[in-house]
């Protein structure tokens, strides 16, 4: 027999070997504990012979030795599958209870929904020649310091503060806050401003205020008198939201 004829010989049994010894460790792996990394072995080149042995157990002289690992590299994820079907309807849910209506609110007298607070009174003046005294009172009924601004209008909305009184003697000038300017007056305090009522009509001068606008930031109350013989006095009025 021919050396080559050896050698396919040897060959074919190595692998034959090979494949049985695969199925037996894949019937071991089903019931034993999971492997370790690596498994070694013991070829007999000549007969084709191998043995699973351990890491410090020597080859014979006749022997080559060979590993493998148990688990070869991971490969790449496959394509996602098809979705699935849909799943069951859920049960309806119980109809809640309706809620009892909320009674509605009152309105406020100072404008509470919110700032800007807006405060106005009208007439400012009653169109006298004599310049007698008057005087408008702010409180700040807000918890916190309130910054505000007070304008003395003419008929056409033209703010006059700073400006001269018509016919004062001597000569006077409106208070109140000039462009956007504001002042500050703290929490449960009343800013008082006196003026003099100017001489000649509201409907044909605009040198002459009509009427007072304060704005705030905090719940204010206003509120004007003029002092024409008794006191009189003229209502203020939050403007509505």
């Amino acid at each position: 027999m021919s050396v080559a004829v050896v050698r396919r010989t040897g060959l074919a049994c190595l692998g034959l070997v090979a494949v049985a010894v695969v199925i037996v460790l894949a019937r071991v792996s089903a019931s034993a504990p999971p492997p370790v990394g690596v498994l070694e072995a013991c070829v007999n080149p000549g007969n084709g012979n191998m043995r699973l042995v351990g890491p410090s157990t020597a080859c014979h002289n006749n022997e080559s030795r060979v590993s493998w690992n148990v688990e070869g590299p991971v490969g790449p994820a496959g394509p996602p599958g098809p979705p699935g079907p849909p799943g069951p309807a859920g049960q309806d849910g119980e109809d809640g209870e309706d809620g009892e209506d909320g009674e509605d609110g009152e309105d406020g007298a100072d404008g509470s929904a919110g700032p800007p607070y807006i405060w106005v009174c009208t007439p400012g003046n009653l169109d006298y020649g004599n310049n007698p005294q008057a005087e408008v009172s702010i409180f700040n009924g807000g918890n916190a310091t309130a910054t505000l601004s007070t304008h003395f209008l003419n008929k056409i909305g033209v703010n006059v503060s700073g400006g001269p009184v018509p016919l004062s003697n001597p000569p006077a000038t409106y208070p109140g806050e000039t462009g956007a300017n504001t002042v500050t007056l703290a929490s449960k305090n009343t800013l008082i401003l006196p003026f003099l009522l100017g001489g000649g009509l509201r409907a044909t001068d605009n040198t002459m205020m009509a009427s007072v606008e304060v704005t705030s930031d905090q719940p204010i109350v206003v509120g004007m008198q003029m002092a024409n013989g008794p006191l009189n006095a003229v209502p203020c009025n939050a403007l509505p939201k």
